[in-house]
Formats: structure tokens, C-alpha cells, sequence
């Protein structure tokens, strides 16, 4: 079926940015609202390989803890070098996600 309705130029420039900001054309972001969905904004785009090295750390953090429990020893260099990475790699996902924090859309309304 096939429907129009009119837009602002704002409305319609902001109805593009957040459609293509999900990874959506406008049609499919509509429909998804009407649908009661709440589109979701695509990760950024090295999202995947920093999830690989989160889970790295983790896997490291815990070949360390079998170690510590088996033995009762830790490696603390070890130990200390996974979390540092895991702080800097958390950081740099803060960051690519969160920012500077301006919301473009609210800015001026």
C-alpha cells in the first residue's frame, strides 16, 4: 500500500539523519515507529573488533583466574596488564559511543 503525507524541510532532514543513522530508509524507519519499535542507531563501525578485544581481555582475565585457583598463585604483571587493556579498550568504547555527547537533533529545539 502506498501513502504520503507531507513533511517540514527540518522534519524531513531530520526523519533522513535518523533513519540513516539506523542503517534504515525512511519508509522502513516509519514503519518500524508505527510498528511500536524503537529504531535503534547502528554501532560505530570498528564496534565488532573492539568487542573481539574486550573478549580477549576477558578470556586472558580468566586463563589467569584457573591459574590463581588452581595453584594459589597469581601472575601480577600478568594480571595488572590485562586490566589496564581491558580500562583503555572500555575507555575507547566510552568514547566511540557516548561521544561528545551533543545530540544534534536537540540542538536549537
Amino acid at each position: 500500500m502506498w501513502f504520503n503525507f507531507r513533511l517540514t524541510e527540518k522534519e524531513h532532514r531530520r526523519l533522513q539523519r535518523r533513519a540513516k543513522s539506523c542503517g534504515l530508509t525512511m519508509s522502513a524507519y516509519v514503519r518500524q515507529i508505527i510498528n511500536g519499535y524503537k529504531p535503534r542507531e547502528s554501532p560505530p563501525a570498528d564496534y565488532h573488533s573492539m568487542a573481539r578485544e574486550i573478549k580477549a581481555i576477558g578470556n586472558n582475565l580468566n586463563q589467569l583466574a584457573f591459574v590463581a585457583n588452581a595453584t594459589g598463585l597469581i601472575d601480577e604483571a600478568a594480571y595488572y596488564e590485562n586490566v589496564i587493556q581491558l580500562r583503555d579498550a572500555l575507555g575507547r568504547i566510552e568514547k566511540a559511543v557516548i561521544g561528545d555527547g551533543a545530540d544534534e537533533d536537540m540542538a536549537g529545539e
